[in-house]
């Protein structure tokens, strides 16, 4: 597991969609962004992602005992911090856990995520390993993982998405990130 879960001063993967928001007015990007800079803690937990993050490290066994686990890569040029799930040979394994009873579909979010990773790790192969929960996996972490919940949805990478979108919108919030203002 990381260990720091301190998110200011730094960007991660699953900031992504906050990073090419038009809305920088809402109150959700703005307590994003003071998140950004130091001023607000989230501390927002819930039984599904206390579940989703029990779960991560079993699955990705489940998945291929070799996976290296909570692997993180720092880009201090662009202030990014991406914190990976497993990879593997140049492939990324990102979990993504749901409830068994809803059908699971690859997010703008969530592919804007695996774009970033894809990015900094270099690499073109990303998978995004859904697992869905049954009620008892909510709060029973000791079962054993069941492989026919186990599917995989690779993620095509988009260099023109990061180039064109992703990047000019990092820096302009790592400028105004760097003299801890608000970006105009």
């Amino acid at each position: 597991m990381i260990a720091n879960h301190d998110r200011s001063g730094w960007f991660g993967a699953s900031d992504s969609s906050k990073v090419v928001a038009k809305n920088r007015e809402s109150k959700s990007w703005l307590n994003w962004w003071n998140e950004k800079l130091g001023l607000r803690e989230n501390t927002y937990v819930n039984k599904a992602m206390r579940a989703g993050t029990a779960w991560e490290h079993k699955i990705l066994d489940a998945v291929n005992p070799k996976i290296r686990k909570d692997h993180q890569i720092v880009i201090k040029k662009y202030r990014l911090r991406v914190n990976y799930d497993g990879d593997l040979n140049g492939t990324v394994y990102e979990v993504k856990t749901h409830d068994f009873d809803n059908e699971f579909k690859v997010t703008k979010p969530y592919w804007r995520q695996a774009q970033v990773e894809m990015f900094a790790m270099k690499t073109k192969k990303l998978y995004i390993v859904e697992y869905g929960l049954i009620r008892e996996e909510y709060d029973n972490y000791f079962l054993p993982v069941d492989d026919k919940r186990i599917h995989f949805h690779p993620v095509e990478y988009d260099k023109d998405w990061i180039n064109n979108e992703y990047l000019p919108c990092l820096k302009e919030l790592c400028r105004a990130l760097r003299k801890g203002r608000i970006p105009t």
